[in-house]
Parts: structure tokens; sequence; C-alpha cells
């Protein structure tokens, strides 16, 4: 196991990606606190199936206090937290540079970088009482292949790659690590939802020739995770096939 004993957050894992890493690191011998926004009945769910003493935990990432609240709920009842995953944020779509107002810029930019900023700030202290802990948070290929109707979420992903080094560097020195994952199109509940045609042609401009599952990525935040990545951070990794090379 590569996890035996730990004690990770992972935000927005009621579904998709994040239910998936949370599966992954339970099966690794974490311990989970699911959080979730929205999803309350899935999130437990997962909590109760998972097992490790995992449980679920609503709060909205957006909010400093509510995020807050969790990592604080975290260290009450387990003692400490040693990995935190931003996996949760919000997601502006079919928004163009003409189509777009400040005001969503605003918004996508509280739901994306609020949502990763908020549970750092609360969790980092913990962290350097412990002498250490993993960072992990989640970028997205539109960042290196954008999208004009995505320009509101790739301008917010874009902002976390200078949040995520700066971090690196800041609290290295305190055995923090802090790391980026770079996730292609991924067959969540929403990928699926999209246009056959679509998914059909990201996967035939993909080398790999197929599109990602939740278990891909979540190997990715693993590995950064574990002890195997000890000795990395302010670190990028994409796993979308090979689709950014092209």
């Amino acid at each position: 196991m590569l996890l035996p004993g730990k004690i990770a957050v992972v935000t927005g894992a009621g579904r998709g990606i994040g239910s998936e890493i949370a599966r992954l690191f339970a099966a690794e011998g974490a311990s989970v606190v699911v959080n979730y926004n929205h999803s309350a009945e899935t999130a437990q769910t997962l909590a109760s199936e998972i097992g490790n003493g995992s449980i679920a935990i609503g709060a909205d990432m957006s909010d400093p206090a509510s995020a807050k609240d969790l990592i604080d709920q975290t260290v009450a009842h387990f003692g400490r937290i040693d990995i935190l995953v931003n996996n949760g944020a919000s997601f502006a779509h079919d928004l163009n540079f003409e189509t777009a107002e400040w005001e969503d810029y605003a918004k996508e930019f509280a739901g994306v970088v609020g949502s990763t900023v908020n549970p750092i700030r609360a969790a980092v202290p913990y962290m350097k009482s412990e002498g250490g802990g993993k960072i992990v948070n989640f970028i997205a290929t539109l960042v290196q292949r954008p999208s004009s109707d995505q320009i509101v979420h790739t301008t917010c992903k874009s902002a976390l790659i200078g949040l995520t080094r700066t971090l690196a560097r800041d609290l290295g020195p305190h055995g923090i690590t802090v790391n980026m994952v770079s996730p292609g199109m991924t067959m969540t509940e929403y990928s699926k939802s999209l246009p056959d045609e679509l998914q059909k042609r990201v996967t035939a401009q993909t080398p790999l020739r197929r599109l990602a599952q939740a278990e891909d990525v979540a190997k990715v935040v693993l590995f950064y995770a574990s002890p195997l990545a000890d000795f990395v951070t302010g670190a990028n990794i994409a796993p979308d096939g090979g689709l950014v090379v092209l």
C-alpha cells in the first residue's frame, strides 16, 4: 500500500474524478474525507463503501469559512491532515471573449481559484505543525490547448499554475509538496453528455486513441500523494493520452 494510515481530504469527491480518487486512496490505505457541495447522498454512500473510517463532509470550497470548517472538522476527527486534493471547482463553459462579461470572470475566479486557495490556507498551518504534507491542484489541458468557447474557465485555470509553482517554492522548506494534474477530456458524467461527434474528434486527435477514464487521472494524483513523489514539487502531469503534445 502507498498510503497506509494517511488522512486525505478530496474536494468535490461526491462524483466523477473526485470519487475515483477517493476510492483509489482508500484502496491504498488512506482514510478519506469525501467532500461534497451538492451530492450529499452519493458522497455519504461512497465514504461508507470505501471504508478505513472514511467520512463525508459537505462544504463549499469557494467560501473561505466553509473551507476552513472542512479542514478543522477533518483535524478534529482524525487528528491531522496529510493530503489535500483540490478537485472541486466550477466550470463556466460556452462563453467566448465577445459574450463573456467581467462578472463571468470574477464569478469563475471564485469558483476555481477560490476553491483551491481557501482549503490550502486552512490546511497549511496543520501541515506545517506536522512537518509536511501533500497538496494536489487541478489544472486542465485547456491551458495548453485552448478552446475559444472556454476562455473564462481557461483563464482561471491558468492562474492556478502561478499559484501552484509559487506555493511549491514557499512551502517546500516546510516539507509540503504542491503539484498539478491537467486532465484531458475524461469520461465523467459531464463529458458523456457531450455530442458523440466531439468525443470522436478528440479521440482521433489523441495519440493513444482513447479518452481518459477517471482512474487514469486518479493514478496521477495517487503518485503525487504517495512517497514515490516525495522529491517532486511544482510539477504538472497531463493524463491526456498525449493530446497536449500535438
